[in-house]
């Protein structure tokens, strides 16, 4: 069996610039779009919304370059990240603020009308390599309504929108919709409706579902696991993944509990508030801004599943991971000033060309060896 060569990338909002960076000096290298290079594709959050724009037909057919993508985290994160000016009571941003603005309006102009099953067979008829994508998402409602007797995979639990499902009318949700699912970080956008036949919606089932982030900010288990499930792959040893990251700020993944100072208790014994509200001091002694769980939840997800591929190469598997090393004020995924994004460029590219280099010069031998060979006339 050929190698099932699999793309992942993590979530991290504005962060995303940074696979993206790492995408389009990837295609560059090997003069291919990434649909001619990945068998499958799958993200969360903004790397939901990188892999549903690589694969998915933009214009005339043709789905994002890695460099279209790298150009809208640059140029459009204020159409993204469209505040509500609100009370703590609202998410920060606007899912739709009714004319035009916000996530959701963004999305529906990038992605048009396709659907998942559209974009998969759009693929087809350009020939292109990839054969699977999914987006990971956790699902809290299907109707919006109380659920006496609600139904895991149904009513609440963890959902991949993906083209293998899509083949079923329920699942054959709007590439929009899948990309907004993705992406709804909690307390940053509200939940996302999709599916239900209303307004732009697709006639897919109803779902309120909630940023994959809170299960899998980073879906490589997931790819794994979609490609034992879709017969890509028999065995770890057909399948390669490069999985991207987004950047990781150590200090954010853990706190100092010995002296936080002002009204936080000491030495970890705290409640609601410091956990979730206040902001307590991480490992460099930087005031963590939105509530010290998020972060460590976010952090640790990424961390075990990195872990758990990591374990799986013993078996045959082949692992590469790309992933900077990110300040603080970088960290944070709603940062679109231009000095930020300025600054994630020069540490993706200062990535690349140091600590990162070996690996990605790796990646492009070995696909170099994996990928047919251009015929030009």
């Amino acid at each position: 069996m050929n190698k099932v060569i699999i793309l992942t990338i993590d979530g991290g909002g504005i962060k995303g610039i940074i696979p993206a960076y790492f995408l389009q000096e990837l295609e560059s290298q090997l003069n291919k779009s990434c649909y001619e290079i990945f068998d499958m594709i799958g993200g969360t959050s903004t790397g939901g919304i990188i892999a549903t724009g690589l694969t998915s037909p933009i214009q005339n057919g043709q789905p994002f370059t890695a460099s279209e993508v790298f150009n809208i985290y640059q140029n459009d994160g204020s159409k993204i990240f469209v505040s509500q000016f609100s009370a703590d009571d609202y998410a920060e941003y606007y899912g739709d603020d009714g004319t035009g603005n916000g996530i959701e309006p963004f999305l529906q102009q990038q992605f048009g009308t396709s659907t998942l099953s559209e974009a998969q067979a759009n693929m087809q008829k350009l020939g292109g390599r990839t054969k699977h994508v999914f987006t990971t998402s956790y699902t809290i409602n299907s109707s919006g309504n109380a659920i006496p007797n609600p139904v895991m995979g149904k009513d609440y639990g963890p959902y991949l929108f993906n083209w293998k499902d899509a083949a079923n009318a329920a699942d054959d949700y709007k590439v929009w919709e899948a990309a907004r699912a993705t992406s709804a970080a909690p307390t940053y956008f509200p939940v996302a409706n999709v599916g239900g036949g209303q307004n732009a919606n697709s006639n897919a089932s109803e779902r309120w579902a909630l940023d994959g982030g809170v299960m899998s900010n980073n879906p490589t288990v997931w790819a794994v696991a979609e490609a034992f499930r879709t017969g890509m792959a028999k065995t770890l040893s057909d399948i390669v993944i490069i999985s991207l990251g987004t950047g990781t700020y150590p200090c954010g993944a853990g706190l100092v509990t010995a002296d936080q100072g002002g009204l936080d208790p000491d030495n970890g014994n705290w409640g609601v508030g410091p956990w979730a509200v206040s902001n307590l001091d991480d490992l460099s002694g930087n005031e963590n801004g939105r509530g010290a769980i998020i972060n460590i939840i976010t952090e640790s997800v990424q961390m075990v599943s990195d872990q758990q591929i990591t374990s799986m190469t013993a078996s045959g598997l082949t692992y590469y991971r790309l992933e900077p090393t990110i300040l603080q004020d970088q960290s944070k995924m709603d940062n679109i000033d231009q000095s930020n994004i300025d600054s994630l460029i020069v540490t993706a590219t200062d990535y690349l060309n140091g600590d990162g280099q070996k690996k990605f010069n790796d990646i492009v031998s070995l696909l170099k060896t994996l990928l047919p060979v251009s015929v030009t006339a």
